[in-house]
């Protein structure tokens, strides 16, 4: 039985069953202001990017398995990950910031740019932290392209949490940047602000 779950911009989710497993069917939307056979190209490279990307780190942190991918239909049949969102539980757990950064640097070092770092985007169950939607990930090897991902998730983070004391300093002591990424990073946030 398939259940709507929620639309985001880029796909719908639905919760449906894959050999009696709780799966969760990704399906991205046809974008009607888009040529048409764009469309389609973009939308079948993405499917297959993201697809890519999970299976690669499943070895590496927890991410949803992955069922079943169909290209021409531009849908990933996943396991449903039944947690909570970080954003819900990070006030009363900060610890799992520091969590956080290490997981980030262990996507960061298999050369995975997440591109929506989020806590949103992270959930917690059974006491690890699982990422999902890498549907704006791509593979990198340049420290800019790692910095960005930790400068758009530092934005949205200190914007969502500003209450948690020395919440993305807690990050950053999992993530433990080394000189260059640092530097790397306020070159970046410096040339954000000056534009």
């Amino acid at each position: 039985m398939k259940t709507f779950h929620k639309k985001g911009a880029e796909a719908e989710l639905v919760k449906s069953e894959y050999d009696s497993m709780p799966a969760l069917i990704k399906k991205r939307i046809p974008k009607g202001y888009r040529d048409s056979l764009l469309d389609a190209r973009i939308r079948k490279k993405r499917t297959r990017s993201e697809a890519k990307i999970i299976k690669s780190l499943v070895h590496v942190i927890r991410v949803p398995e992955i069922f079943f991918v169909d290209e021409k239909k531009c849908e990933i049949i996943m396991e449903f990950i039944d947690g909570k969102m970080l954003k819900e539980i990070i006030d009363d757990m900060p610890e799992l910031a520091t969590l956080a950064g290490k997981e980030i640097k262990k996507i960061h070092e298999q050369d995975i740019i997440h591109g929506d770092l989020t806590t949103s985007n992270i959930l917690y169950v059974d006491n690890k932290l699982c990422f999902i939607d890498f549907g704006l990930g791509h593979f990198s090897k340049k420290i800019e392209d790692k910095a960005t991902d930790l400068i758009v998730f530092k934005k949205t983070f200190n914007a969502t949490h500003s209450t948690l004391t020395n919440g993305w300093d807690l990050v950053m002591k999992g993530y433990a940047p080394n000189k260059e990424m640092k530097t790397r990073m306020d070159v970046i946030e410096k040339r954000a602000r000056y534009h």
